[in-house]
C-alpha cells in the first residue's frame, strides 16, 4: 500500500517525485512532462493552443468544512476545462501550482492528489508539471492546456445586435448548494443534487466542441460569475447590449421550494449566484430553435434573450424591466456602505 503524501516527511522534492510517478504522463503529444525544467508540448499540424488559470484560496473559494479533498480536486481541474470548453478546445494537459502550509494534513493531499489525477485521466487532461511551495494557507493553482484548430476558437466577442442568447444545461444549483452547505443542510433530503453540482461542476466540454465545429456561434463563454453578469462580459466584448429573460432561465428541478425554505431569493440566485459552468452564447436571429442545439450538442440548451443595441444588460419579466440587487461576483468590489447614522 502507497504511503500518504506527507510534505513532512517527503520534502519539496520527494513530493515532486512522488506526484511524478503517480501521474505517470504517457503519450507522444507531451515529450518532455514533470521532472524537468518545462513540460513540452507538440501541437498537432494546424492547431493553435489555448491556455487559461484558476486557482482556489482556502478562505476564498473554500473551506475544508464544507468540502472534501476529492470534490475539491475535481473542481479545481473542472473550473479550467470550462474556460476550455467555452473555447471549444480539446483540454491537452495542467500545470498545478500547490501552496501547502508548513502543517499539512498528510490526509487532505493524499485524498486531493488521488482526486485530481483522477478527473484527469477522465477528461483525457494529463497532469504534466508545476510548483510547489510552503503557504499560511492551502491553495491550488491550475493552468490548463487546450488545442483546437487554428482560427476556430470560440470568443466573446462577435456577437451582433438581434443575436439569440442560448444556454446549456440550468442555473442556480451550485449557488444553492453552497448555501445549503453553509447552512448544514447538505445533508437533507433533496440537497444531493445541488450540494453535488456545487461540489463536482462538470465541464461542458464536448458541447463545446460540438458549437465550434458546428460554427453557428458567434460569441461563447463559460457562466461562472453569474449568468447576468456573464452575459454583461460577452455583451461588453462584443460592444452591444443584451437582455435578459428572467422567467426563461431554466432551474433545477426543486430549486424554488429549497430557496424559499432557506429563505433565499430564487431568481437572485438563479441570475447571479454563480459557479454553474454551464456554456452561454449569441446565435444569429435565423438559427434553429433550441431544442436542435440541445440535439446537437447532446445536452438541455434554452433560449434565454437577446442581443441589442446600445450597452449593458437589461433583465425583463413579463417584458418589464425589473432591476436585481447584484449581478454576480467580483473578488475586489467594494462592500456597499453602511447606511447606520
Amino acid at each position: 500500500m502507497a504511503k500518504l503524501l506527507d510534505p513532512a516527511r517527503l520534502g519539496e522534492f520527494g513530493l515532486i517525485e512522488a506526484l511524478k510517478h503517480r501521474a505517470r504522463v504517457a503519450g507522444h503529444a507531451w515529450a518532455e512532462a514533470i521532472g524537468d525544467d518545462a513540460a513540452i508540448l507538440r501541437p498537432r499540424k494546424d492547431h493553435e493552443l489555448a491556455l487559461t488559470a484558476d486557482a482556489l484560496v482556502e478562505g476564498v473559494h473554500f473551506r475544508w468544512e464544507t468540502t472534501d479533498p476529492r470534490s475539491l480536486a475535481h473542481k479545481t481541474l473542472a473550473v479550467n476545462l470550462s474556460d476550455l470548453a467555452a473555447m471549444g478546445a480539446r483540454p491537452r494537459g495542467f500545470l498545478l501550482s500547490l501552496a501547502l502550509p508548513p502543517i499539512a494534513v498528510p490526509q487532505r493531499l493524499d485524498g486531493f492528489v488521488a482526486g485530481l489525477l483522477g478527473a484527469a485521466r477522465r477528461f483525457a487532461c494529463p497532469l504534466v508539471g508545476g510548483d510547489i511551495v510552503s503557504s499560511p494557507a492551502w491553495m491550488f493553482s491550475v493552468t490548463a492546456v487546450g488545442e483546437l484548430p487554428r482560427g476556430t476558437a470560440l470568443l466573446r466577442r462577435g456577437a451582433r445586435p438581434g443575436d439569440r442568447v442560448m444556454l446549456t444545461g440550468q442555473v442556480g444549483g451550485s449557488a444553492l448548494g453552497l448555501a445549503l452547505l453553509e447552512a448544514g443542510a447538505g445533508r437533507e433530503t433533496g440537497a444531493r443534487p445541488f450540494v453535488r453540482r456545487h461540489l463536482k461542476p462538470e465541464p461542458r466540454l464536448e458541447a463545446g466542441q460540438k458549437l465550434r465545429r458546428w460554427g453557428i456561434a458567434r460569441a461563447a463563454l463559460d457562466v461562472s460569475d453569474g449568468v447576468a453578469q456573464d452575459l454583461g462580459h460577452l455583451a461588453r466584448a462584443s460592444g452591444v447590449g443584451a437582455e435578459l429573460d428572467i422567467d426563461r432561465l431554466p432551474r433545477p428541478r426543486g430549486f424554488g421550494a429549497a430557496c424559499q425554505k432557506l429563505g433565499l431569493e430564487a431568481d437572485d440566485l438563479a441570475l447571479a449566484g454563480g459557479e454553474d459552468f454551464e456554456l452561454l452564447f449569441a446565435v444569429p436571429r435565423k438559427a434553429p430553435e433550441a431544442s436542435v442545439f440541445s440535439k446537437r450538442l447532446g445536452c438541455p440548451v434554452a433560449e434565454i434573450g437577446r442581443i441589442r443595441g446600445g450597452r449593458g444588460v437589461s433583465l425583463l419579466r413579463d417584458g418589464e424591466p425589473v432591476t436585481l440587487a447584484r449581478l454576480g461576483f467580483d473578488h475586489f468590489k467594494p462592500a456597499a456602505p453602511s447606511t447606520d447614522k
